[in-house]
C-alpha cells in the first residue's frame, strides 16, 4: 500500500511540474501570440445600474439619453447604448444572457428594423428595445425593481 502511495505522489509531482513548464514560441509569432492574448482579456461584458442585465462590451452607454431613478419604493432606470453590431447577434446575446440571470421572456417581437423583449422576475421588470434604423444599433433598456415586494407596512 505505502509503495502505491509513493508511485501515486511521484506522478502527482510530475504532473504538477509538467504544467508549470512553459511552451516556447519562435520570435516571429511572439508578437502576434501576445496581441491575440492582449485582445482575448481587453473588456469584459459588464452590467451597468442594475446588476442581473449583462450589457455586452460592444455597446457603448450614452449618458444624455439615460435616466434614473430611485426611491424607497422602487428603482427604475431608462438605459439608452449605441454600438455598431449585428441586430441578430444582440437579440440573441440579450435572449440567452438574461435567461441565464433568472429573467422569465414574456414576450420577443419584431417588426422591420425594431425588435422588443419583454422579460419578468419576482419584483423586476425590463424590456430590452434594440433599433437598427440608422445604421448603428440603438439598444433602450427599461428596467423598474420594486422594493420590499413582499413586505407589506401596516398603517
Amino acid at each position: 500500500m505505502q509503495l502505491f502511495g509513493k508511485f501515486f505522489l511521484a506522478l502527482l509531482l510530475i504532473g504538477l511540474c509538467a504544467a508549470c513548464t512553459t511552451t516556447g514560441t519562435t520570435a516571429g509569432s511572439t508578437d502576434a501570440s501576445a496581441g491575440a492574448h492582449e485582445a482575448q482579456y481587453e473588456e469584459p461584458d459588464y452590467y451597468y445600474d442594475f446588476d442581473d442585465i449583462l450589457i455586452p462590451k460592444e455597446i457603448s452607454y450614452v449618458q444624455e439619453d439615460s435616466y434614473k431613478l430611485d426611491n424607497t419604493k422602487f428603482r427604475a432606470a431608462i438605459m439608452k447604448f449605441k454600438g455598431r453590431v449585428e441586430v441578430l447577434e444582440l437579440v440573441q446575446y440579450f435572449l440567452n444572457n438574461m435567461a441565464k440571470d433568472n429573467w422569465t421572456l414574456i414576450s420577443n417581437n419584431k417588426a422591420g428594423k425594431l425588435s422588443v423583449m419583454n422579460f419578468e422576475k419576482f419584483n423586476k421588470s425590463c424590456v430590452i428595445q434594440v433599433d437598427d434604423s440608422f445604421g448603428s444599433a440603438t439598444t433602450t433598456i427599461i428596467a423598474v425593481e420594486v422594493k420590499d415586494a413582499g413586505v407589506e407596512k401596516s398603517k
